[in-house]
């Protein structure tokens, strides 16, 4: 019986590996700084308040639902570091467009991230959205310290493609 429990567990063990590298786990994102050269049009709902709200989730399933329609990457801007301001959030959550002539659905509205952004860039293809924040936001915040910059503190972008393709921005001065 203990010998059918130990192969059990190694096969599941097996398993759960095999499935993380089919969702890309093993690739590292690559981080360069740059200057954002062009304005990004995001449609979405701003969204103040704690990460563990209930109307923080309902905002990203709305706007993945809306993703159809409005054609565009699910793109989060964040505003605060929820880690510094106690887990309340500053955001606008919601679609990376190029259309800004679309009839958005009722409660979005269009918000400009203007160029000329200081950022360092984390960039990820091949791994599934439900992992790359996971690594993204760490390979960022460490070439800050790393290069030796200082983080803005109010601009963090983060936007996932359908084929998935993600990147982090952060803000530094």
């Amino acid at each position: 019986m203990t010998r059918y429990l130990f192969l059990a567990i190694i096969l599941l063990t097996v398993a759960a590996a095999g499935f993380y590298v089919y969702l890309g786990g093993n690739r590292e994102p690559k981080v360069t700084l740059e200057t954002t050269t062009a304005p990004l049009y995001l449609a979405g709902q701003a969204f103040h308040g704690s990460v563990r709200g209930e109307g923080f989730g309902n905002l990203f399933r709305q706007a993945k639902d809306a993703q159809a329609r409005l054609r565009g990457d699910l793109a989060n801007l964040y505003l605060n570091d929820p880690e510094t301001a106690h887990d309340t959030i500053n955001a606008f959550i919601g679609l990376a467009v190029t259309d800004t002539t679309q009839a958005l659905p009722v409660g979005f509205r269009y918000r400009l991230v203007p160029a000329g952004q200081r950022v360092i860039a984390a960039r990820l293809t091949g791994v599934s959205y439900l992992l790359s924040p996971n690594k993204l936001y760490p390979a960022a915040l460490e070439a800050v310290k790393a290069r030796k910059l200082t983080q803005s503190g109010d601009f963090y972008l983060e936007r996932f493609g359908s084929d998935e393709a993600s990147e982090v921005l952060v803000g530094v001065k």
